[in-house]
């Protein structure tokens, strides 16, 4: 498979990488965000899980998502880093960290979500879509 978009750890030992572009990129606001990635948001991209897209070993760490399901943050068994995270209720999606695209990936969100956890010091733009919680709509789905 010749991948077009990739996201890596910091050592380069855990990777997942995708033939198609992303099907949604959001940022979100959530405190479990906040915590795993150490900011006051995070930038997502959302990939629809291809075979053999993950590469490398990792730690994991459960949580329970806003809709009360699973998900599961995915970082590098060495180096720590965070690189993707999977969401029981986004089924057959994966939520990758847009700081470890490489290009041609560029980041253009759509929305910001979970905007009711926002750290007070982050201002969102005038104009650009904000939900209190998650989306009204499924990443991917039309």
């Amino acid at each position: 498979m010749n991948n077009t978009f990739r996201a890596q750890c910091q050592c380069g030992q855990l990777a997942v990488s995708f033939a198609h572009a992303p099907v949604a990129q959001l940022v979100c606001h959530c405190r479990d965000c906040q915590t795993i990635s150490g900011l006051p948001y995070a930038n997502v991209a959302f990939f629809k899980t291809e075979e053999r897209c993950a590469q490398g070993q990792f730690k994991a760490i459960d949580m329970k998502g806003g809709s009360g399901k699973p998900k599961q943050y995915r970082r590098c068994s060495k180096c720590n880093d965070f690189v993707y995270a999977t969401v029981d209720v986004l089924t057959g999606l994966l939520g990758v960290a847009a700081d470890k695209l490489g290009p041609p990936y560029e980041f253009k969100p759509m929305a910001h979500v979970w905007t009711s956890e926002k750290a007070p010091e982050v201002e969102i733009p005038s104009g650009v879509f904000q939900f209190p919680k998650a989306p009204p709509f499924r990443p991917g789905k039309q």
